[in-house]
This record gives C-alpha cells, sequence and structure tokens, in this order.
C-alpha cells in the first residue's frame, strides 16, 4: 500500500542472522463508530500495515468526498537505515457494512504525514517540514501552494483564513492563507514566529479569542503554557515578524491535545489534556477582571499557610531559556481561587477591607471564573463530526 518507490529502501544494507527471538511489530487499528451504537465497538475498522503509526487525525468535509469524513496522516520508520516513509488516508461509513472498510482515499508520500487538517474547502498536511495545501480536483488532490518550516511540524489549527503550526524545535509560526479573486493568484505567506532565540519543543497549539482579540496558546513537552500575541507594529523585540510573548504558565505535565470551544458569546477558550489525565483550561478574561483576581491572589499568597511554606504563585512561573523580555505575568490560577470562598467570614472581611470592595462583589466577580468551565463550554461548528461520530486508534 506504500507504493512501489524504487528510492524507499526496505531492506538493509547489511545482512544479519535473524535473533533468536523475533522482534514484535506493533500494527494500529482505526475504529470509527456512531454515537448511538457505542456498545458494540470496532464495527467499522481499518488494519494499517505493520511497524505504520498513526500519526495525526482530524474530521474533514472536503467537496468530492463524504460528508465528516476522517483524515489519518501515518508514518513508517522502522530504523536508522531504512527510509522513513508514510501515507495521507481519507475514510468514511457512507454507504458502508459494518466491518473492515477500506480507505475513499490514499496516497504514499516519502515523508511521515505529521499533520493533517482542513481550511475552508481545502486539504492542508505536513510532509516532515513542509506544509501542503491541496485542492480536490478530477479525481485527485492539485497542489495549491507549499510552505518550508522548522525541523518537524507538529500541530496544527486554523481559525478562518489564518493558520498556526507548531515545530518540535522552532517555536510555533502564523501564517495567513490569501486568495486574490482579482488576480486569481493563491499564496501561504508568514505574518511571524516565535522567537529563535527562545526555542521551544510544541506538542499542541491553538487559538485563545476574546472578542476581537486574538491569543497564540503553545504546550511544550515540560508541561507549559506560553501565550502570544501579534502585533504588525514592531519596538524593535517583539512585534511584526516576532510574536509578542505575553504569558508563560506551568502546568506540571506536558498536554499532548487541544480543542478550542466557546465558553460565552464572543470568547473562546482553550481545553487540554495533560499526561498525568487532568483537563485543563486556559479563558481570556476582562482586564478589570483579571486585575481583581491579581490583587486577590497576591494577597492569599501572603496572607495563607502553604505546604513547605512554598509560594503556589511562584510555581507557576517562567522556568526556561531567557527571552527577549522579561516575562510577563497575564495569567493566574483559579486552582488558588477558589480557596477564597471557603475562607472564614473574618478573613474575608479583612482581604475586602485591603482591596476595598465588598466581600459579595468580589465573589459575584471571581467565582464564575472558578468553577469548572466544561459546563459552560459549546463546540464550535467548525469542529466537524462532534455529533456524528467518534474514532479511536489502537495498537
Amino acid at each position: 500500500p506504500l507504493g512501489d518507490d524504487w528510492s524507499i529502501v526496505r531492506v538493509p544494507p547489511v545482512e544479519a542472522e535473524p535473533p533468536l527471538a523475533p522482534r514484535t511489530h506493533s500494527q494500529y487499528e482505526l475504529w470509527i463508530e456512531q454515537t448511538r451504537t457505542l456498545s458494540k465497538l470496532g464495527q467499522y475498522r481499518f488494519s494499517f500495515d505493520s511497524d505504520e503509526a498513526v500519526l495525526s487525525l482530524t474530521w474533514i468535509s472536503i467537496p468530492g468526498f463524504p460528508e465528516n469524513s476522517v483524515a489519518v496522516g501515518t508514518g513508517v520508520n522502522t530504523g536508522e537505515d531504512l527510509t522513513c516513509r508514510g501515507r495521507v488516508l481519507i475514510f468514511s461509513t457512507r454507504d458502508r457494512d459494518p466491518g473492515v472498510i477500506p480507505p475513499v482515499y490514499q496516497r504514499s508520500v516519502k515523508w511521515p504525514v505529521t499533520v493533517v487538517g482542513q481550511i475552508n474547502n481545502y486539504l492542508i498536511h505536513a510532509e516532515g517540514s513542509k506544509i501542503y495545501l491541496e485542492k480536490w480536483e478530477g479525481g485527485s488532490f492539485n497542489k495549491l501552494a507549499f510552505f518550508d518550516l522548522g525541523m518537524c511540524v507538529t500541530s496544527l489549527s486554523s481559525i478562518k483564513n489564518f493558520l498556526l503550526f507548531g515545530d518540535l524545535r522552532k517555536g510555533i509560526d502564523f501564517l495567513q492563507w490569501k486568495e486574490e479573486v482579482a488576480t486569481q493568484t493563491k499564496n501561504l505567506r508568514r505574518l511571524s514566529r516565535s522567537p529563535p532565540s527562545a526555542p521551544i519543543t510544541v506538542l499542541a497549539c491553538e487559538f485563545v479569542v476574546c472578542q476581537k482579540s486574538l491569543g497564540l496558546v503553545a504546550l511544550d513537552h515540560a508541561g507549559s503554557a506560553h501565550l502570544f500575541s501579534y502585533s504588525p507594529h514592531s519596538d524593535g523585540r517583539e512585534g511584526d515578524r516576532l510574536l509578542r510573548s505575553c504569558a508563560t504558565f506551568s502546568m506540571g505535565y506536558p498536554c499532548r491535545a487541544s480543542l478550542r470551544l466557546q465558553a460565552e458569546s464572543g470568547v473562546q477558550s482553550v481545553m487540554m489534556a495533560s499526561g498525568a489525565g487532568e483537563l485543563l483550561c486556559l479563558r481570556p478574561i476582562d482586564d478589570q477582571i483579571y486585575r481583581t483576581i491579581t490583587t486577590l491572589l497576591g494577597m492569599l499568597c501572603t496572607r495563607l499557610p502553604f505546604r513547605c511554606g512554598l509560594n503556589p504563585r511562584a510555581a507557576r512561573g517562567h522556568d526556561g531559556p531567557p527571552s527577549l523580555v522579561a516575562p510577563r505575568k497575564n495569567v493566574e490560577d483559579a486552582v488558588l481561587l477558589r480557596l477564597f470562598a471557603f475562607l472564614s467570614s473574618p478573613l474575608q472581611r479583612l482581604i475586602g477591607e485591603k482591596m476595598r470592595l465588598p466581600v459579595a462583589s468580589i465573589l459575584q466577580t471571581t467565582m464564575p471564573y472558578a468553577n469548572c468551565q466544561m459546563l459552560s463550554m459549546r463546540t464550535q461548528p467548525a469542529v466537524l463530526g462532534s455529533g456524528s461520530g467518534l474514532t479511536a486508534v489502537n495498537t
């Protein structure tokens, strides 16, 4: 299935006797389930080749394919002396009987496909460090544009015609897909990127939206969330070609998956899944509310006892190589914010007097952001297939 390309080396150049105990080979399976029949798992399934790992998976809806199809990117890496390669596959359960389903489209490539996604009616995928944007025409995908990024693309997020890519070592890149109707030209152009002097290993990236403000979030391998903003005007160090660093927040464990959800009208938050089994939420708030929260947390950290006398806010601070500017503190921990609601009334009144605000006003302002955010979230319409099916990858 991976094609008969003469340039792909499939046999090691050195012959050796096989080991006494044969090497085990991992094999992945794709399961596509319908929400109304979750009692029987594995009805629609597909088995990949031996040692072929699933690297990316997403729902797509591209003209020419059944609605709510599943795009999969794979990679095969069996050693340094063999060529690493991959495939792009698209699956659909429409008009299919339960059982093994073949892909409605597949193509072999000479690089591992680390990212697949969709922007407008186009398929976008990454082969190593290159980004390709393709359109389905005449029974095949035609390449419309490509872009060379850093070392290896690890994640992708899109909003309208803007794209955010995470790299294995080079941080994030902020790109724009532009179509000129008058001149009939289409191109991908880089608007900005994270500072190259402070490399970041990005595992996932996403956008946050607060009214007309757009934030860029990068999640690294050390369990930190980096918040950036794009400014077309430069101050000599940040802005324009380099993204402006807004905050760095340590979450404790690395996060590999993120999802943008709408919290309220005009506000979109990011839900993150950590390696420790936690669900975290990064939600943008108003400036006035943030100033109230940061003042309250400052008083709680100085007046309340904590384990071993440690400062809970300092543990969430910046921990990494020096950046162009001093790390800004624009993210607060809602776990500490909940402590205020369970304090004794005299201590609450004392803190309220220091802040010159009544206790009832402080609770009304801060508690909506200290509660669990999952109850107020709802999926964006752009997230395809959210109500039609589920996908699972087994190995």
